[in-house]
């Protein structure tokens, strides 16, 4: 693998930034023109939305690494931080998972109870782009294949930029909490109620980044932690 560039705090966070620019941006202009001028199931508006941010995060990173001079597979996997998965490494992964759902659910717990009690809205854990979307219905569930591509941009392109690509070029012992905060910057266009809801993902996911550098365990934990969950809402299971 070459030598790979150091990354400025303040390059991560116009990183970031665009990034989160770039998403509101579809978000107020390709999301309503689709919306507006063609007929479809409304998942497949944010869908296709999904593919025109998460694509491009996908490429840069593929793209920086190799700019760096890393031209094959091998080393850009290594640029990367993308690595095999050993005992440890999975170790990790399950106690990881565990933990993200646990504190998520425990969060959910306090706003429930909060709002029995106090009159205190429940989180809202929809993001206002999705609402309105009905579990899929017959022959509508073909629908997860053309979210699953999605899906994978969706988790792979993330991290292999903001940990396999961002974090691991910046140096500090707390430089995961630094790239926590700016992936809850990102998270801003989901609406206020999953950023706090997704505080335990946030955290983790970067913190377990930094312990192990592999890239492939936050691939796994953020898979797990969103798939499984939209799957099963799409399908109408869970609500």
């Amino acid at each position: 693998m070459k030598e790979k560039q150091k990354i400025s705090v303040l390059k991560a966070v116009i990183l970031f930034g665009t990034a989160t620019g770039y998403f509101f941006l579809l978000l107020f202009t390709l999301f309503p023109f689709l919306k507006s001028t063609i007929s479809l199931n409304p998942s497949l508006y944010w869908f296709i939305t999904g593919y025109f941010l998460f694509m491009p995060l996908f490429m840069y990173s593929v793209i920086m690494v190799r700019n760096e001079g890393n031209r094959s597979l091998k080393e850009i996997l290594e640029a990367l931080d993308l690595k095999k998965m050993s005992s440890k490494d999975w170790q990790y992964t399950v106690i990881a998972t565990f933990f993200v759902f646990l504190f998520t659910g425990v969060i959910y717990g306090c706003s429930f109870l909060l709002n029995k009690y106090f009159g205190i809205e429940l989180l809202n854990t929809t993001p206002w782009f999705m609402e309105g979307m009905q579990p899929f219905q017959g022959i509508e569930k073909l629908l997860l294949l053309v979210w699953l591509p999605m899906f994978f941009f969706n988790i792979v392109g993330e991290e292999i930029l903001w940990r396999g690509y961002i974090q691991k070029r910046i140096h500090g012992k707390y430089i995961w909490l630094f790239c926590s905060f700016l992936w809850a910057l990102f998270h801003i266009p989901f609406g206020f109620g999953i950023i706090i809801l997704a505080i335990p993902a946030l955290l983790i996911i970067p913190y377990i980044f930094q312990k192990r550098k592999n890239t492939l365990i936050t691939i796994i934990i953020h898979g797990i932690y969103n798939g499984p969950i939209f799957v099963l809402i799409a399908l109408g299971i869970i609500k």
